[in-house]
C-alpha cells in the first residue's frame, strides 16, 4: 500500500494547491464549484482515456515507418500527442460554452476552465502513466524525482495549454460575427498545440541536446505561464471596469448605496468584509454575503453582455430577473456588510 499512496498523495498534493490558486484567482464573479469539479472530471476520465486509445491507434502508423527511431519518436510525442490530448480537452470547453453559455462570460472564465480541466488531465497522466509505474519499478528515489519533475517544475504544463484554448473560446464568447466565433477558438488551440510540442521535444532530445532542450522546454512552459497569468490579470481590471460601469446605473437608481458601490468594486475589500462576516455570523452569514457579491457581479456583466452583443440569449430579461434577485440577496446580506 505504501507505492499507491506515495504515487497518489504525489498527484493529488499539487493538484490540489494549483487548484485552489485558480480559483482564487477569479476574484470577482467565482464559477459554480460543481461546474468547475465537472471540468476537471473532464479532464481526469474522459480526455485522458479517450487520448489513451486515439494515441495508441496513431502511434500503430508511425511505428510501422519509423520503427524506433528519434523520427519516429518526435513524431508520436510532438505531432500525436499535442494535437490528441488538446483536442480531448479542448472538446469540454466547447461544450461549457454551449451548454452552459450564461457561466462562460470572457477570457477569464475560459482560462479558469481551461486550467481545470487540465489539472484533471494532468493529475491522471502523472499518477497512472509516471508516478506509480516508476515508483512501483524504479524506486523510490526515481519516483520522487519523477513527481517533483512533473507537478512542480512542468506542474502548470497541461493547465496552461488548455488555459489557452479556454482563453480564445472566452474571447470567441464575446463577439459578434461568426467568423471571431470560429476561428478565434482553432486559433488558440493551434498555439496550445505549438506549446505543447515545443514542451515534449524539448524533453525528448534532452541527451542529444545535452540538456538545452530541456532549458528550452522550460523556458517556454514558465513564460508561457506567467504571460496567461498576466493576460488573467488584465481581465481582471476590465472586469473590475464592467462592475463599476455596470452598478453605477444602480447606484443612480437606488437599488444600491454609494457605500455598497465602492466595496463591490474592490477584490481586496469584498474579501474582508466576507471574511468578517463569518466571524459575526458564522457560516450564513458568509454564504448571504457571497450570493450578494455574486447577484451584483452577474448583473454587471450581464449589462456588459447586452452592449457587447445585444439581446443575444434574452439578456434584457436576465438584467430584469438579476435586479430581483439582487434585491432579495441585498436584503440577506446587509446586516453583515459593515463591521462593526
Amino acid at each position: 500500500m505504501l507505492i499507491p499512496t506515495i504515487a497518489l498523495l504525489g498527484a493529488l498534493i499539487p493538484t490540489v494547491v494549483y487548484v485552489a490558486f485558480v480559483w482564487w484567482l477569479d476574484r470577482y464573479e467565482k464559477e459554480p464549484k460543481w461546474l468547475l469539479a465537472l471540468a476537471f472530471l473532464w479532464g481526469a476520465i474522459p480526455a485522458a482515456l479517450v487520448s489513451v486509445a486515439l494515441e495508441i491507434a496513431f502511434d500503430l502508423p508511425i511505428a510501422v515507418l519509423g520503427g524506433e527511431s528519434l523520427v519516429a519518436d518526435l513524431a508520436s510525442v510532438s505531432i500525436n500527442a499535442p494535437v490528441v490530448e488538446e483536442s480531448a480537452k479542448g472538446l469540454a470547453l466547447i461544450g461549457l460554452v454551449m451548454i452552459f453559455r450564461r457561466e462562460f462570460d470572457d477570457v477569464l472564465d475560459g482560462i479558469v476552465y481551461g486550467a481545470m480541466i487540465g489539472f484533471g488531465f494532468a493529475f491522471s497522466e502523472n499518477l497512472f502513466a509516471y508516478l506509480y509505474p516508476i515508483l512501483s519499478q524504479e524506486g523510490l528515489a526515481s519516483g520522487l524525482t519523477t513527481a517533483w519533475m512533473r507537478t512542480v517544475v512542468f506542474g502548470f504544463n497541461h493547465a496552461f495549454w488548455t488555459g489557452i484554448t479556454g482563453a480564445a473560446v472566452g474571447y470567441a464568447r464575446l463577439s459578434r460575427g461568426w467568423a471571431q466565433r470560429l476561428l478565434v477558438p482553432v486559433g488558440g488551440w493551434s498555439v496550445a498545440v505549438l506549446f505543447h510540442a515545443i514542451h515534449n521535444a524539448g524533453t525528448t532530445l534532452v541527451r542529444q541536446t545535452f540538456c538545452l532542450s530541456l532549458g528550452v522546454s522550460l523556458g517556454v512552459d514558465w513564460g508561457g505561464v506567467l504571460l496567461l497569468l498576466g493576460i488573467a490579470l488584465m481581465v481582471l481590471r476590465k472586469e473590475r471596469q464592467w462592475i463599476e460601469r455596470g452598478l453605477v446605473e444602480e447606484v443612480r437608481r437606488g437599488a444600491l448605496s454609494p457605500q455598497e458601490f465602492d466595496l463591490l468594486r474592490s477584490a481586496g475589500q469584498r474579501m474582508w468584509v466576507r471574511w468578517s462576516a463569518w466571524g459575526r455570523g458564522g457560516q450564513t452569514a458568509y454564504r448571504s454575503v457571497g450570493r450578494y457579491y455574486q447577484c451584483a457581479t452577474e448583473l454587471a456583466f450581464k449589462k456588459h453582455h447586452l452592449r457587447s452583443l445585444g439581446d443575444e440569449g434574452g439578456n434584457l430579461a436576465e438584467i430584469q430577473r438579476l435586479r430581483e434577485v439582487l434585491a432579495a440577496s441585498r436584503v440577506l446580506a446587509w446586516p453583515w456588510l459593515w463591521p462593526t
